[in-house]
C-alpha cells in the first residue's frame, strides 16, 4: 500500500474511533430535530448559468423512518452526454449521529496530492469542508462537500470534468449564510 493511502487510512480509522466514542456519549443527550422541507432547501440551490451547460429542473424529497428524518434538494447541470455537475443540499438535523460526525469536519485540516489529483480541507463562505479532484484520463471528476450551520451538507460533484472552479462558481451563487440560519 502506498504511503499516501496508508496515512489516509490511519486518519480515517482514528476519526472513526473518535466519532464512535463521541456518538455513544452524546446520543442519549440529543433528540432529533424537525428537518426543513426540500421545497425550502430548493430556494438555496444555485441559479447561475454555466457556459455550455443546461440546468435541469430541481428535485428533492423529505423522508422519515424510525424516528429520524432527512430532507434533500438537488439540481443537475449537464454538458453533452458525458459531463455533469450535481448540486445537493441535505438537512441531516433529524439524524443526530450524522450531525456530530460532520461537525468534526471543521476541526480537521489536511492536504494530500497524487499524480492524478488532490484532496484537501477547504473553507467556503466560512464553512468547513473538503475538495477532491481526480485528473486521470479515464475518470475525471471533482467534488466539494461542506458542512453548513451544524445541520446541512452541501455537496457538489462533477463527473467528466476535473475543473473545480466550476463548482466554486456555483457555490458563489449560493447563500450559505442564510441557509445556516434555517430552523
Amino acid at each position: 500500500m502506498c504511503k499516501f493511502k496508508e496515512n489516509r487510512m490511519k486518519k480515517r480509522i482514528a476519526l472513526f474511533l473518535i466519532l464512535t466514542a463521541g456518538c455513544f456519549f452524546l446520543l442519549s443527550a440529543q433528540t432529533a430535530q424537525k428537518t426543513v422541507s426540500f421545497k425550502k432547501l430548493q430556494e438555496f440551490l444555485p441559479k447561475v448559468d454555466l457556459s455550455g451547460y443546461s440546468r435541469l429542473k430541481p428535485g428533492g424529497e423529505t423522508s422519515s423512518a424510525m424516528g429520524m428524518s432527512t430532507s434533500e434538494a438537488h439540481v443537475t447541470y449537464e454538458k453533452g452526454d458525458d459531463i455533469s455537475i450535481e448540486v445537493k443540499i441535505t438537512d441531516i438535523a433529524g439524524v443526530p449521529m450524522a450531525q456530530m460526525g460532520l461537525s468534526m469536519m471543521g476541526m480537521t485540516e489536511f492536504e494530500n496530492e497524487t499524480e492524478n489529483g488532490y484532496e484537501k480541507s477547504v473553507k467556503v463562505q466560512g464553512f468547513p469542508g473538503t475538495e477532491k479532484v481526480d485528473n486521470s484520463e479515464d475518470n475525471k471528476s471533482c467534488e466539494v462537500m461542506l458542512f453548513v450551520g451544524n445541520r446541512f451538507t452541501v455537496e457538489l460533484e462533477g463527473r467528466g470534468t476535473s475543473d473545480a472552479s466550476l463548482l466554486h462558481k456555483l457555490l458563489d451563487d449560493m447563500k450559505l449564510g442564510d441557509l445556516s440560519k434555517l430552523q
